[in-house]
């Protein structure tokens, strides 16, 4: 059924000049949106955080900011599911999007009926290639949509389904790792296989258009290891990385997946 896609914007109380700031963009853009207020980190005890998601992970200890980060999104999706939408995209608010955005979420018609995550986002600047399926469909602009087969992280754009959302919700309390490798990283995640994500190629979303200073950092991201415990980080990360080679391998090999230089465009392409 065809519906349009609500849009969540997480934010935290004490940041309105970042809501300001998105508010305006998505104004620009020609898209409402619903406030979600974000967990501080600042404020919120860590007893608390950690009935959400644990400290430690296959990535290492987490820090605060990552954690809170992470239930600010929980509590996007909790949202979403009280509503009888079927689909919605979920931003962190210092996002940029590209001008086609409002095409895209006038319905949710041009989503794969098991595709329960979209990914908009490329994240980081430049150009990164990635290991992706051949295209399954497009958005109203014309944008591809493939089905990815190896890890893209980044949080700042996605939509997911009901069922999408509502499997991510059902790990709440055994989260072990940040909301966007929860999500995109098939090395560490438990249900990515289940969410089937796609990305839009060219993405239209990115996190590299505004001088902001992340509000988590101060807090912690993943925190890095010294010594032993560097290595023992490391060699961890390697063995989840080589458990995926054989089958990202096979795919390659037999034409299911190739290699895709995925950049982000702010104009869609041309007919």
């Amino acid at each position: 059924m065809t519906a349009q896609i609500p849009v969540y914007v997480i934010n935290l109380d004490r940041r309105p000049d970042r809501l300001a700031r998105i508010a305006a963009h998505l104004a620009d853009r020609g898209v409402n949106f619903i406030r979600q207020s974000a967990c501080d980190a600042a404020s919120v005890p860590e007893a608390e955080i950690a009935r959400v998601i644990h400290a430690h992970g296959p990535l290492g200890q987490l820090g605060l900011g990552d954690r809170a980060c992470t239930i600010s999104h929980t509590m996007a999706w909790a949202t979403f599911l009280g509503t009888d939408a079927c689909h919605a995209l979920f931003l962190e608010d210092d996002i940029f999007l590209s001008q086609d955005i409002a095409a895209t979420l006038a319905s949710d018609d041009w989503i794969p009926p098991n595709c329960n995550a979209v990914k908009l986002e490329k994240f980081n600047a430049g150009t990164s290639r990635l290991l992706l399926a051949p295209e399954i469909g497009q958005t109203p602009s014309g944008r591809a949509l493939h089905p990815m087969r190896s890890r893209h992280v980044g949080g700042g754009a996605y939509i997911l389904s009901r069922e999408g959302a509502r499997l991510a919700l059902s790990h709440r309390g055994r989260y072990r790792v940040p909301i966007d490798h929860f999500l995109f990283n098939d090395t560490v995640s438990p249900i990515r296989r289940a969410l089937a994500p796609a990305i839009v190629v060219p993405a239209m979303a990115t996190q590299r258009a505004y001088a902001y200073e992340s509000d988590i950092a101060p807090l912690g991201k993943a925190i890095r290891p010294k010594g032993w415990k560097k290595r023992l980080r490391t060699l961890r990360r390697g063995l989840n990385e080589v458990n995926q080679a054989p089958r990202q391998l096979w795919q390659w090999a037999t034409g299911q997946a190739r290699i895709v230089d995925v950049a982000f465009a702010e104009d869609p392409p041309q007919p």
